[in-house]
């Protein structure tokens, strides 16, 4: 049974873009969903040099008004969208992106995921491998715990340097790699299929 439980939570899993900015995130919640991030497999190079910074009222109001400085955003959100099957025919995700950018979702909580500099490429791919395996046992544990989230990446250096500036953080030592909302959804994402022909592929010899 819990095979088809994993299973099932993990279809069920949705990407979040609008929340109800005044729902609570319960405390014991939100310690399992950070707790499931340090579980995650983590790379010999780094281990475990992350920073997850949890980010509520008055801080997650600047670090959102930080992120949305920067056009770049909403942007690649909206390539994203133009660049998929359904974003041709559905048309809504322009006001999805509309909204978005008033205030990152209107998501309470931001869980801001601090990566390690690594001048080593081999080393940087493996610690950035290790942060997004935190981020899938957070978005699971967030889903498991009926919450709702979803991700936030970047494609700014500048942006990204003022924020970690705004944690605390020396940019020359940490950058970050994603930012992940956390709240109750106002509205729930369509199921987008999912493809298995030429992609599963079993080969015996």
């Amino acid at each position: 049974m819990l095979a088809k439980q994993t299973l099932d939570l993990i279809k069920r899993r949705r990407t979040s873009r609008y929340f109800d900015k005044y729902s609570e995130v319960n405390k014991q919640s939100l310690e399992r969903i950070l707790e499931a991030a340090i579980w995650a497999p983590f790379s010999i190079y780094q281990l475990q040099g992350w920073k997850f910074i949890v980010l509520t009222e008055k801080a997650r109001d600047q670090a959102a008004e930080i992120i949305l400085e920067d056009p770049t955003v909403l942007k690649y959100i909206r390539v994203m969208y133009e660049n998929t099957s359904w974003g041709e025919d559905d048309k809504s995700w322009l006001k999805l992106i509309e909204d978005f950018g008033k205030d990152l979702g209107g998501a309470p909580v931001l869980v801001v995921a601090l990566a390690l500099h690594d001048p080593n490429k081999h080393h940087r791919r493996h610690n950035i491998a290790s942060l997004w395996c935190a981020a899938q046992n957070m978005l699971l544990q967030t889903s498991a715990e009926g919450l709702d989230s979803g991700i936030i990446s970047f494609i700014s250096d500048k942006m990204e340097d003022k924020l970690t500036k705004f944690l605390g953080y020396d940019p020359k030592e940490y950058f970050p790699a994603y930012v992940l909302n956390i709240g109750e959804a106002q509205k729930t994402p369509d199921i987008v299929p999912r493809e298995k022909k030429d992609v599963i592929i079993f080969k015996s010899e």
